[in-house]
């Protein structure tokens, strides 16, 4: 159900105390009219709920005796005598699905992989023990022999 208001302009009004509009929605049942309210401006305003994607004929009957038409229907039905107003009530919106995201593959779980033990480092070849050499004492040197 959608809220149609239904505004009567003051210049079709005239100087009517009250009114009602009826139609389809209403089957033309004056008892049953959804009663028009003055406003501010002079114009008559009645709210009615009618269902969605449907078109009603409508008119007003005022206080004065008078059937009058809306200066502003979407159109007009013509029938024996009169022409009623028709108002259209729009189809409500389908909501606007967003596509799915795509979905991800499915995770599968893997065997743990073993790890590998960590490289030990090779040992560096130990160095040779240092050995202090202890000086030589060089033997003294023999006097050569002198000749006469």
């Amino acid at each position: 159900m959608k809220k149609v208001d239904f505004v009567l302009s003051a210049e079709i009004a005239g100087d009517v105390v009250s009114g009602v509009v009826l139609g389809d929605f209403n089957n033309w049942n004056p008892e049953a009219g959804a009663a028009l309210k003055k406003q501010k401006d002079g114009s008559f305003k009645a709210s009615v709920n009618l269902e969605e994607g449907k078109k009603y004929a409508y008119r007003y009957f005022l206080s004065d005796g008078r059937w009058v038409n809306d200066n502003n229907p979407t159109e007009f039905d013509a029938v024996v005598g009169a022409a009623n107003s028709v108002v259209e009530v729009a189809a409500k919106a389908a909501p606007v699905k967003q596509a799915a995201a795509p979905k991800a593959a499915p995770v599968t779980k893997t065997a743990p992989v073993a790890k590998a033990a960590p490289a030990k480092k090779a040992a560096a070849p130990k160095a040779a023990p240092v050995v202090k050499a202890t000086p030589v004492k060089a033997a003294p040197a023999k006097k050569a022999a002198k000749k006469k």
